[in-house]
């Protein structure tokens, strides 16, 4: 009210407060060093949120789907190479190896499996001819990582000819592996082909070239870009010594010893396996091994152009990889393989190995 006398001020003191911290009791040292300390955590939260904030590369995100245009390697064919039957030792053997990947021995019969990758080209052929369409065409929607972000996404509109989104296409990309197809989707095709796809022992085996677990040396990738994969830090800067953001033209990199391109990188494949963490765990020979008859997620293998030293980093033949069966990714592929009725019949024998020392390998 006018003219009334204001009530009497009265001294906060913060020894009195319930949540008091006892900063007037400390000695003056204490008292500077809790100041320094405060400081200190103040400058190093801001560090962090501001590392986080420029952790991606903010310029990934101006390269497109399609990759500067680069010599091939080779043109591969759309054939498919011969994998002799025999006994093999699979699992992995990198010092990091994942528990689920142990050595164990496995018995193949002979099949065949595709040169590369599926690529656009064969998957619009299918797609038109069958008028089939994918699990993320009917869901509208699928799972994209895009330069300069922090995580997956899933984005409206993307789908095996908008591997970026909505706005993007596979225009000029024919050869590049398809990509955001489901496992059911890459069975679909595979069965339309008269195809199947690859066991993932079948796939590791074709991926070593026939050969035992570490022989010849595997390279190095992630350092020596021989293959697509991500060069540097994830996701502050992929320096793109294999000359490639994204997935690249199948082709693009020297094949194996069998003439297998991208069995490394480039992009996931599915194989027809359901994934358990035991399946490599036997004591005994296994014939023709399938995996378990059901599950929750499928078996991928090789790793793709998303894998860094510092995430993921499976871009090697035992890496066990696994993801849902419905979800598609625009890092995820497949290629196909075949039964093989009659080996001295099949006129397609290119990539094997003459000395048949080498060509059952790692038996005990």
């Amino acid at each position: 009210m006018l003219g009334s006398k204001a009530p009497p001020q009265r001294r906060l003191r913060l020894s009195r407060l319930p949540f008091s911290f006892g900063l007037t009791d400390m000695p003056p040292w204490l008292r500077l060093c809790a100041v320094f300390l405060a400081a200190g955590l103040l400058l190093a939260g801001t560090a962090l949120i501001l590392e986080y904030r420029q952790a991606a590369d903010p310029n990934a995100g101006k390269y497109p789907w399609i990759g500067s245009p680069e010599p091939l390697y080779a043109s591969p064919s759309d054939d498919m190479v011969l994998i002799e039957a025999g006994e093999y030792v699979v699992g992995d053997d990198a010092p990091d190896a994942a528990a689920d990947a142990p050595v164990t021995r496995v018995w193949l019969d002979a099949f065949l499996i595709d040169r590369h990758e599926v690529t656009n080209r064969q998957f619009q052929r299918f797609v038109q001819a069958a008028g089939y369409a994918t699990a993320a065409e009917q869901s509208g929607s699928g799972w994209l990582y895009i330069g300069g972000e922090r995580d997956w996404q899933k984005v409206r509109g993307a789908s095996w000819n908008h591997p970026l989104g909505p706005d993007s296409s596979i225009e000029g990309a024919l050869d590049y592996p398809v990509v955001l197809v489901s496992w059911h989707d890459a069975d679909a095709y595979a069965e339309w082909a008269g195809k199947r796809l690859p066991t993932e022992t079948e796939w590791e085996v074709a991926a070593r070239g026939m050969t035992c677990l570490s022989s010849p040396e595997i390279a190095d990738p992630g350092q020596d870009g021989s293959s697509n994969v991500w060069q540097g830090y994830w996701p502050r800067r992929n320096r793109m010594l294999d000359r490639f953001f994204y997935a690249a033209p199948v082709g693009s990199f020297r094949p194996n010893s069998l003439g297998l391109f991208d069995m490394i990188g480039n992009v996931w494949e599915w194989t027809s396996d359901w994934y358990a963490p035991d399946t490599y765990r036997s004591d005994v020979l296994v014939h023709n091994p399938t995996g378990p008859i059901t599950g929750q997620r499928r078996v991928a293998r090789g790793g793709s152009w998303f894998c860094s030293p510092n995430y993921c980093s499976a871009y090697r033949p035992g890496f066990r990889g696994k993801s849902p069966p419905g979800h598609g990714f625009n890092n995820m592929g497949f290629r196909c393989a075949r039964d093989v009725e009659n080996v001295e019949d099949h006129s397609s024998r290119v990539g094997v190995q003459s000395d048949s020392s080498t060509l059952v390998l790692c038996s005990t």
